[in-house]
């Protein structure tokens, strides 16, 4: 039987049970991250007919698939996955899918960041519609005392008040509470809308854009479980203006992730980065984390120094895709 592309709401969650639970083992055994929650919302979505995309068929049983989702005049490509051993067929489906977003009246920009696939992979599809490329980074720290840096100060938080610290006469640090939230999207705002990653997620040039973001990391737990103790938000004291921001996830029990870190361009190389991720590493080595990743653009050569410099080392990359109708 020739291989099939077939619209994906002709199946129930259950035909997609065996490809959902490879794809958590995926995510587990290759990302270092606790997939299942990400994939009961799925099939609950493929139970509804929520989900807009494509299945894989060959002799009958599904081999992968691909969704995407619309937002106003941008098609966000959410996920592409093949079962072990058909990674060929990836392509196939990818092909799929962009013929019928850029085919889509008023869509005007197109997003996908697929970590399953090097960006090597998938580059043939994206390259000749004229997508940009750009190679992403998944790094790892191991939590070991020597490498928490275990010689920075942090406050233990208590139950009922947020402990602060002086920071070279010119900054307090304090736990990231839901009251900064607002205040952490505008700092987003302001500091990466000149920058590649608003190249690639075009919520960073925007406010609310922004504010979207935030509301992701923070309550809708779309990167992890919000880790609250040891996530932080640097406020400049002569003007009480936030300078720098790190959210914190636990993306399974011994691994904590990094979703967002910045740090507003005047405060930059002052050293708050550097103090929060320390900061940071400390809190979660009492929480009992064994290790702490992140993703990083890889022509953002500045932060990937930083974390090089922290011994965060690569372990996975692949290729986010941006495409805007000319």
């Amino acid at each position: 039987m020739a291989t099939e592309i077939v619209d994906i709401r002709q199946f129930d969650a259950g035909d997609f049970a065996a490809l959902l639970a490879a794809e958590s083992e995926a995510w587990r055994a290759n990302l270092h991250w606790d997939y299942s929650a990400s994939a009961r919302l799925i099939a609950a979505c493929l139970n509804e007919r929520r989900l807009t995309g494509y299945a894989l068929i060959d002799e009958r049983q599904i081999g992968g698939y691909s969704f995407f989702l619309y937002e106003a005049e941008k098609a966000l490509i959410g996920d592409l996955f093949v079962e072990p051993g058909r990674e060929a067929c990836a392509r196939l489906l990818l092909e799929h899918v962009l013929e019928t977003l850029m085919a889509t009246p008023g869509i005007l920009r197109i997003e996908a960041q697929l970590p399953h696939f090097r960006a090597e992979e998938l580059e043939p599809a994206f390259l000749p519609r004229r997508f940009k490329s750009y190679l992403r980074k998944f790094m790892l720290l191991p939590l070991t005392p020597s490498r928490a840096h275990r010689s920075v100060p942090l406050p233990r938080p208590t139950p009922n008040a947020v402990t602060t610290e002086r920071l070279a006469d010119a900054f307090i640090s304090e736990r990231w509470e839901r009251k900064f939230d607002r205040q952490a999207a505008s700092l987003l705002y302001h500091t990466y809308r000149d920058h590649v990653d608003a190249v690639i997620n075009d919520q960073y040039s925007s406010a609310a854009g922004a504010a979207r973001l935030i509301e992701n990391i923070v309550q809708m737990r779309g990167c992890g479980e919000f880790i609250e103790p040891a996530s932080l938000v640097v406020i400049h004291d002569a003007t009480r203006k936030l300078a720098g921001v790190l959210a914190l996830t636990a993306v399974r029990p011994i691994t904590a992730h990094i979703p967002q870190i910045a740090v507003v361009p005047e405060f930059q190389g002052a050293g708050l980065g550097s103090f929060m991720l320390k900061s940071a590493f400390e809190e979660l080595q009492r929480q009992g984390f064994q290790e702490v990743s992140l993703t990083v653009t890889d022509v953002n050569r500045g932060a990937v120094r930083l974390y090089e410099r922290l011994g965060f080392e690569t372990f996975h990359t692949f290729g986010a895709f941006v495409w805007n109708r000319p």
